[in-house]
């Protein structure tokens, strides 16, 4: 089976494909991904496939050990709870920042907005990735590079996560929507405790139902 790439760069078309069929299982936990197969896969030169696996690398959509092939890794519980441990403790702190100032950027009133236009589609990839540029552009308000370099290695490493909750009808986009729209009125209310709590809750709700998830099967 050959699969057709876009317009765009075929490195980066390359990435986009590679990255959606991990988000929704096309290619499941486990399963190794080598740039002999994409490159047979997709058609493209070895060195092409190489630059894409490792940038799926760097997001943490594949995980690469020593003398082995990239893999896409297989979710572990406690993995799962630290990676929403780190999250919480960056973000909650970010809303709580935020809501003193009562504001936050353009660029994440408009990330909420195409939060809610994704969730009137079926497209778990489209989901996914304005949910996570939501709350990267909310980090990035504060204008501390560091600090946005560490919550972007958090995140992007929770792209499976996220994509299980809502390949899974875990949770309903339409309340992760609710739950964004609020922690947003705390913070331009002023209520920086009230954005924290629920900054916490946010998350301690996807992360219960995947847990849940995870313990099940």
């Amino acid at each position: 089976m050959t699969f057709e790439l876009d317009t765009r760069s075929v490195g980066e078309a390359l990435v986009v494909s590679l990255r959606e069929r991990i988000l929704t299982e096309d290619i499941p936990a486990g399963r190794p991904v080598t740039e002999a197969l994409v490159a047979s896969d997709y058609g493209v030169a070895r060195q092409t496939a190489k630059a894409a696996i490792e940038h799926l690398v760097a997001e943490g959509l594949l995980k690469r050990t020593a003398h082995r092939s990239a893999r896409v890794p297989v979710l572990d519980i406690t993995q799962v709870q630290d990676l929403y441990f780190a999250r919480r403790f960056i973000e909650s702190q970010t809303y709580r920042l935020l809501a003193r100032e009562r504001g936050y950027s353009d660029a994440a009133r408009l990330a909420h907005n195409a939060f809610h236009a994704a969730i009137a589609g079926d497209d778990v990839v489209a989901v996914v990735e304005a949910d996570i540029n939501l709350h990267t552009e909310l980090v990035r308000s504060l204008g501390s590079p560091h600090l946005d370099r560490a919550h972007r290695l958090v995140i992007n490493e929770m792209r499976l996560c996220l994509a299980q909750v809502q390949s899974h009808n875990l949770l309903d986009p339409a309340v992760i929507h609710e739950e964004h729209s609020g922690i947003l009125s705390a913070i331009t209310e002023g209520d920086h405790e009230g954005a924290a709590r629920l900054g916490d809750q946010h998350l301690e709700h996807a992360e219960q139902r995947l847990l849940d998830y995870l313990r099940s099967r």
